[in-house]
């Protein structure tokens, strides 16, 4: 059996220009070559592979049950996480791993379309269709990144799952692939290595960074061949309207009835969401226009304002000390409740005091060297003080505790 591969990107339904292979069972490369110049001869089994950036992947909670009658409204469940209007998305699904969860393919449904038509003006027909990001080989636990020159870098990470790569500069390591690992290892399904292969003309970057900077062995991998890569994936976007019977079902336009009303009722609901915006920046208008005539009135005509509310409240702290109240943040409240609450006179001394802006640090020792750690955990059990904000510094070596103090932000209001 051979097998005609054929594959495109965003540019392929105008400029007529894709790449195709013929290859034969096993895998083995007979011809390759580029369209509209030259053409392969028509074959009953033809796939098409989609540039990877084209293809949304993801996975929704969908019930087992509901799978199959689902499958003709899973434009509106990804509408969210795609593109607004349900009617420019083409989905096709294929069971993933999970109880009650779909894998699903995201394609543009217009481009699509235009990308069929011009291959069966060339005498193509394809009877599958996939994302390149789906097509390597995947052993346990490995995880394989093809890099391409450009923006076609793309990783494979399970049977259904795979993204792009953005473009880092040389010698950093892609921001997308730092955040998957990061979100494998919260859910306990980090890779053990990565596998870096290069398509041709794309030269191998140095893995060292990468293995220092993910956590993961990163080594370099064959060279891309996108035409005999691994068998072809559960996912097929030739599915639905786009089957190879070319069959469209009436009661599928019918949905567009569904999509209207659901646009209706988005556009009343964020009218009602934008109007009662608008009232309440109305109403904090009008009360920091109310703050700033009682700081003038309070502080004098000339006062300049920048944030009321603070200035108020240090003017009026300013004015207690002026006379004679003690702010809560003066040296001798801090000292005074930090002392009540903390200091034992019996297990540590007081090493240094400073004061300034409302901060209060104090250096600490234990009476007896030995009892260093016990202290510490007294501390720390002591804490959190009410009314304060008290961060703890241990330098065990020096057998000192610091103690930074300043007044709450709910106290200081």
């Amino acid at each position: 059996m051979i097998i005609c591969k054929v594959r495109v990107d965003r540019g392929s339904p105008k400029s007529g220009y894709f790449d195709w292979a013929l290859v034969d069972g096993q895998g083995a490369l007979l011809d390759t070559g580029a369209g509209p110049a030259r053409l392969p001869s028509a074959h009953d089994d033809c796939e098409l592979v989609i540039a990877s950036d084209l293809v949304m992947l993801d996975r929704i909670q969908v019930p087992h049950a509901q799978q199959r009658r689902i499958s003709s409204a899973l434009r509106f469940a990804v509408e969210d996480s795609a593109i607004p209007d349900p009617e420019r998305l083409h989905v096709a699904s294929a069971p993933a791993e999970g109880e009650d969860v779909l894998a699903i393919g995201v394609v543009d449904r217009e481009w699509l379309a235009q990308v069929l038509a011009q291959l069966k003006r060339s005498g193509l027909v394809p009877n599958r269709a996939y994302p390149e990001c789906l097509t390597p080989a995947l052993s346990p636990g490995t995880w394989v990144v093809v890099c391409r020159s450009g923006h076609d870098s793309f990783a494979r990470t399970g049977s259904t799952t795979g993204f792009v790569l953005d473009s880092a500069m040389p010698g950093e390591v892609p921001v997308a692939l730092r955040l998957a690992l990061n979100e494998s290892r919260l859910a306990r399904a980090a890779p053990g290595r990565l596998v870096v292969s290069c398509a041709p003309g794309t030269p191998q970057p140095d893995l060292r960074p990468w293995t220092e900077a993910l956590g993961v062995v990163a080594e370099p991998g064959p060279a891309w061949q996108w035409a005999v890569a691994g068998r072809s994936p559960e996912i097929n976007l030739l599915s639905g309207e786009f089957s190879p019977s070319g069959v469209k079902r009436d009661w599928l336009r019918s949905l567009r009835r569904s999509a209207l009303l659901a646009g209706a009722v988005l556009g009343v609901t964020l009218g009602g969401m934008l109007a009662d915006l608008a009232a309440k920046t109305n109403e904090r208008r009008k009360l920091a226009e109310e703050m700033s005539a009682i700081y003038r009135s309070t502080f004098g005509e000339k006062a300049v304002i920048v944030d009321a509310p603070l200035q108020m409240s240090r003017g009026l702290a300013q004015a207690r000390r002026q006379a004679g109240q003690i702010g809560g943040d003066d040296l001798l409240a801090l000292f005074g409740t930090a002392a009540d609450r903390l200091l034992d006179p019996g297990q540590h001394r007081i090493d240094n005091l400073s004061y300034g802006n409302g901060v209060l640090e104090l250096g600490v020792r234990a009476t007896d060297r030995a009892q260093f750690k016990p202290v510490l955990g007294e501390f720390r059990s002591k804490l959190p003080v009410a009314g304060l904000d008290v961060k703890l510094t241990a330098d065990e070596p020096a057998g000192r505790i610091l103690l930074r103090v300043n007044l709450a932000a709910e106290a200081a209001r």
